[in-house]
């Protein structure tokens, strides 16, 4: 399959507008897009995504205060992608499905809708050959791989972890079902109709959402025509889902006032007069060579899941437990996820003067002194660790100043920090522009200058 049909027929949207409101802790105000992974920021991993399956052109949706930054950051690492910046107010939190509303106008094809928070090593050719085949309504991409556990730096907090439910018909990959765990106390209802219909359906729940769908243009249309939705995944797409058995000569499709999950009050026969499933489209759906299952021909609405295969790495950053093991991780998967040496993970900008590196990133301009030990970690742009310094497992962001004989375990040092010499400090997380004494031997704390935030 060529990419060029691809980007011919598909536009594709990143969403960059969050606040990023789970780890503020790390954030403290900058945005959540631009989070280190490695040498690069968090939203330079779904662009290159995309430029590897010949996109040409994207639209990013941001924040109109974090334009300026986002495009700064991203005009220092090489994309061949034309980005179109669209801003939206930052007064309040913009959900995914209010954030697409804004630019519907914008959308003149079937669409791919990434987030920018979502790193995953797995071609996108199965969900889009899985789209045409059935021409489907949404296809989602499911990962099966599992974090690990990781030791978060910072006073010892119990991280809750969220589930999904998917119903999935295990022949076609057809989702019939999506929710969160969390909407069910003990136990759900599956629909009979559902089973009627599908024969056999599986229930999964150890499946991560990895926030990448392809959607036809008339969802966008749909969403434009109502305010009711504020998000894709837990509003609009489990509505969509739901629907997908009903027909426009159904007479409940005409009569009922169905409530969607997040109480958002849609009428069915709204929905169902978007798809403009005419008859001579199923007579062109059931001629189509793609076309594998001609039992769907009778539904408007067609919702499918591609599975990753198992160990398949993908995650998506929005907790720091995540964003803690995708740090881990990047330097074992970062050649299966863009295509590039692992090399390019130590910009040719900086200096490295130290023989004892491994497993590290090291960004531009960063200055890595003799007589240094660094393992698994991550050291940010224009960083400077001088001698007789020992780092490991760490992340240390933009601007970080480690003076002589520290040792750093574990940590997470934000930007424009400096830790003095002689500080010892395992499991510590340490806020922006915050200055550690000299012969600070701390564990397991959380110190920074923002309000909230201060000594635990």
């Amino acid at each position: 399959m060529s990419s060029i049909m691809a980007t011919n027929e598909f536009q594709a949207v990143v969403f960059a507008a969050g606040k990023g409101s789970r780890f503020p802790e790390i954030l403290e105000g900058r945005p959540k897009c631009l989070l280190p992974i490695g040498s690069y920021p968090l939203i330079w991993y779904p662009l290159k995504m995309l430029q590897i399956h010949g996109f040409q052109d994207v639209i990013v949706i941001v924040l109109e205060q974090e334009k300026s930054e986002i495009q700064q950051k991203l005009e220092k690492h090489s994309l061949k992608l034309k980005i179109e910046f669209c801003s939206l107010s930052g007064d309040s939190d913009v959900g995914t499905a209010d954030a697409l509303r804004q630019i519907a106008d914008r959308i003149k094809t079937d669409v791919i809708l990434l987030s920018c928070d979502t790193i995953v090593a797995f071609s996108l050719y199965p969900a889009l050959k899985k789209f045409r085949e059935h021409n489907a309504s949404v296809v989602g991409l499911l990962v099966q791989s599992e974090m690990n556990s990781v030791v978060v730096p910072g006073p010892k907090i119990k991280y809750k972890s969220e589930q999904d439910l998917f119903g999935i018909c295990p022949e076609s990959n057809r989702l019939v079902f999506m929710g969160s765990v969390s909407d069910f106390e003990n136990d759900f209802q599956i629909p009979g109709h559902l089973l009627r219909q599908n024969g056999e359906i599986e229930i999964r729940s150890g499946l991560l959402d990895a926030h990448v769908y392809i959607v036809k243009k008339w969802v966008v249309d749909y969403l434009e025509s109502d305010a009711g939705f504020s998000t894709l995944k837990g509003e609009l797409l489990p509505l969509i889902v739901k629907k997908q058995m009903s027909s426009l000569f159904d007479p409940q499709a005409h009569t009922e006032k169905p409530v969607s999950e997040v109480n958002v009050d849609v009428k069915a026969r709204h929905i169902l007069q978007f798809t403009s499933s005419s008859p001579l489209d199923k007579k062109i759906h059931e001629s189509s060579i793609f076309n594998k299952v001609v039992p769907t021909l009778n539904d408007d609405i067609r919702c499918y899941a591609v599975i990753a295969p198992v160990n398949t790495f993908g995650l998506r950053i929005n907790t720091l437990p995540s964003f803690c093991y995708a740090n881990q991780q990047i330097y074992t998967v970062f050649q299966n996820l863009t295509d590039l040496p692992v090399t390019t993970l130590t910009t040719s900008s900086s200096i490295v003067k130290s023989t004892q590196i491994s497993s590290t990133t090291v960004g531009d301009q960063a200055v890595v002194s003799e007589k240094t030990s660094i393992t698994c970690s991550v050291i940010g742009a224009n960083c400077v660790i001088n001698p007789k310094v020992r780092i490991t497992n760490c992340i240390l962001m933009d601007q970080v100043t480690v003076e002589e004989s520290v040792t750093l375990e574990n940590c997470i040092i934000c930007e424009k920090s400096i830790v003095k010499s002689g500080t010892i400090l395992r499991n510590c997380l340490i806020g922006s522009n915050y200055t550690v004494p000299a012969n600070t031997k701390k564990d397991n704390v959380h110190l920074s200058n923002t309000a909230g935030f201060m000594e635990i």
